[in-house]
Order: C-alpha cells, then sequence, then structure tokens
C-alpha cells in the first residue's frame, strides 16, 4: 500500500483559513470606506463645541426636593385679661370663628381694679381745679363788678368833698384840720382802689395758670379713660346703664379660636396678665420645614412646590417658598446645619389646622 502524507490536508486548511480570514478583512475595510462621509478639507473647531452646548443644555433639568413639615397659622394674637376679675360669661368655644371686635368673654373687676377706674372717670386734680377755676372767677367777677365800682365811687366823692373843703378853706370858710383829714381820707381811698386792681391782674393770671393746669390734666384724664376704654373693651360715656365694673376680652382680628386656656372657666378668677385666648386667621397658612444644607443652597424664594398632609391624604395644596433662613437652626460645628424655611399655601381652604404634619415636595432646576 503506497503511504499516506496526513500533513497535506492540515496545510490545505490552514491555507484555507488565512484567505478567509483575509477576504473578511478586506470587506470590512471595504464597507467602512463606503459609510464614512468624506472629511472637508478645512475643519473648524466652532461647530464641534456649538453641537456639545445643546447637549449640555438638555442635560440640565427639574428635580424634585422633598422635605416634612408642619402647619402654622402667618400671625397668632393672645388676648389678655388687663386686670384682675371673675369671669361671668364665655361667648366662644375652640374652634369657633369671629369677627373683629367680637365678644370673647365678659368679667366683673375686683375691688383694686375699680378704684383705678373711679380714679379715671373722677379725677381728684380735675375735680379740684374746676373748683379753683369757678372760685377764682367768682372772686374776680366780684372784684371787677362790685369792689372796684364801688371805691371808684368812694374816691369820686372823697374827691369832691376834698375839692369843696379846700374852695372854703379859700375863702376861710373852712378849718385846715377839716381839710387834711379828708386828704387823708381821700389817700386811703386811692391806696385802696390801686390794691383792688392789683388784686384784679393777680387773680386774672392765677384764673389763667388754673385754666391751663385744668386743661393739661383734661387731657390726661381723656388720654387715661382711651386707654382705660380700649383695656374693657366698653365705652363709660355711652354705655351709661352698664355697671362700670363690667368689662370684656374681644378679638383683636378675625379669625379662629384656634385656643382656649383650660383654666377660662365662669366664676374662674384670673389675674391680671392672664392669658386666656388666641386667636389666628385661617387663610393663608405656612408650612415650615426643616432643610438640610446641601438642599438649602439649591433653593430660592418663590420656588414652587405641593404639600400633602398626613392627615387630608386626598388633598393636594400649591405652596412657594416665602422665607429662607441665614442662620442654621443648630451652628455646632460637630453637626451638619439646618435650617427651618418657610412655605406659604397659596389657599388652605379653611381645612388646615396648626400643627399638621405634611409632606413638600419643590421642583428646583439642577
Amino acid at each position: 500500500m503506497p503511504e499516506l502524507d496526513i500533513d497535506k490536508p492540515r496545510r490545505r486548511t490552514k491555507t484555507y483559513g488565512v484567505l478567509l480570514a483575509s477576504l473578511v478583512a478586506a470587506g470590512s475595510l471595504i464597507l467602512v470606506a463606503m459609510t464614512q462621509e468624506p472629511k472637508s478639507a478645512v475643519s473648524s473647531p466652532g461647530p464641534a463645541k456649538a453641537a456639545i452646548v445643546p447637549q449640555i443644555a438638555d442635560a440640565k433639568s427639574e428635580a424634585e426636593i422633598m422635605f416634612r413639615g408642619k402647619s402654622f397659622s402667618v400671625m397668632q394674637r393672645n388676648v389678655a385679661f388687663p386686670f384682675s376679675g371673675v369671669v361671668t360669661d364665655i361667648h366662644v368655644r375652640g374652634g369657633d370663628t369671629v369677627d373683629k371686635d367680637a365678644k370673647l368673654v365678659t368679667y366683673t373687676l375686683d375691688r383694686e381694679s375699680m378704684m383705678h377706674v373711679q380714679r379715671v372717670l373722677y379725677p381728684e386734680t380735675v375735680l379740684r381745679l374746676k373748683n379753683a377755676v369757678e372760685e377764682q372767677e367768682t372772686a374776680l367777677m366780684k372784684l371787677r363788678d362790685v369792689s372796684l365800682p364801688v371805691k371808684e365811687l368812694e374816691l369820686e366823692r372823697i374827691q369832691k368833698e376834698y375839692d369843696d373843703l379846700r374852695n372854703l378853706e379859700s375863702k376861710r370858710m373852712a378849718a385846715a384840720e377839716a381839710v387834711s383829714n379828708k386828704l387823708r381820707q381821700l389817700k386811703a381811698v386811692k391806696k385802696d382802689l390801686l390794691s383792688i386792681r392789683e388784686s384784679i391782674k393777680q387773680t386774672e393770671g392765677t384764673v389763667v395758670k388754673t385754666k391751663k393746669d385744668l386743661a393739661f390734666y383734661e387731657e390726661k384724664q381723656r388720654l387715661d379713660l382711651d386707654l382705660l376704654e380700649w383695656q374693657t373693651k366698653r365705652s363709660y360715656s355711652k354705655d351709661t346703664q352698664l355697671p362700670l365694673d363690667v368689662a370684656y376680652l374681644t378679638a383683636p382680628i378675625a379669625g379662629k379660636v384656634i385656643w382656649l386656656n383650660l383654666e377660662l372657666r365662669v366664676d374662674a378668677e384670673p389675674a391680671r396678665g392672664f392669658r386666656a385666648v388666641l386667636i389666628a386667621p385661617i387663610n393663608p397658612m405656612v408650612v415650615r420645614c426643616k432643610v438640610h444644607e446641601l438642599d438649602l443652597v439649591k433653593l430660592k424664594i418663590g420656588d414652587k412646590g405641593t404639600v400633602t398632609f398626613d392627615a387630608l391624604p386626598e388633598s393636594m395644596y400649591t405652596c412657594k417658598i416665602s422665607r429662607i433662613p441665614w442662620v442654621s437652626r443648630n451652628p455646632s460645628l460637630e453637626v451638619p446645619a439646618d435650617y427651618e424655611i418657610e412655605c406659604r399655601l397659596d389657599d388652605a381652604d379653611g381645612k388646615i389646622k396648626d400643627g399638621l404634619t405634611c409632606n413638600v415636595k419643590v421642583s428646583v432646576r439642577q
């Protein structure tokens, strides 16, 4: 048998493989050359940069930051007792909506407070000065209308008598001593007349000064009365049928009674300064949130967001950031800073109470 050469098929297979690989590589190069656009002779870097800018701009998008917070009224007004007294009636309950100047509580003043009311309504200084003005004007009228005319008539009479005596003396029909006596009498009357005129001038000055003092203390009484009526929430000149010891607490603003002191009861005797009621407007409301320093730098006043309250999950409210503080809540160096921002609700619709927890989502540009 002839001897078989087994290396020949191997060399042939290897040759075929190399040839096939070369054909595939050549076909790939031809395909790439056909699909690639020819390069221009002069290339400018400008268009390449311009093509990148829109891609960067498109990368900027809005993102949402979420905070936890609680609802608060934009303002709260305390109503306290300006005087001590005994509560006789409470006109409101917690949650009631009240108008400005609506009656909240009726109470009667204690004895010390009533003494203050009496001093304001009937000030001793004003009464004394009124009596002084009346007495001084009466004395001035007597001096002007009685004493002065009488003394002037007396002077006129004595002057005539003196002139007659001198005329008689010149005719040696009257004694010189009688003329001297009448002269002394004339001088005394003139002195009395001068004294009366001086008294009139002094009394006029005293009346003017007393009237000025009276005007000052009457103005002071008017101011004291205005303050007293503002404190007791009543008019003493108009409410003449109302006992002087009755006073009221009224609402300083329109809003809702969000708090009543638990010790405020009928027949209770609150002391002066006792905080009785808290009034707050119900719309608008704000939400205050604690924000980490890394999120704070992304926010600005006016950024819009949405609020969802845990107690009202079916309702969603819109808001805007209204306050961003500069000072952190915890300035300690050991921990990161966090800040308390404030978001104002666009419409609280009267359902939001103080202290409701919520989630706030604010849209920011990245």
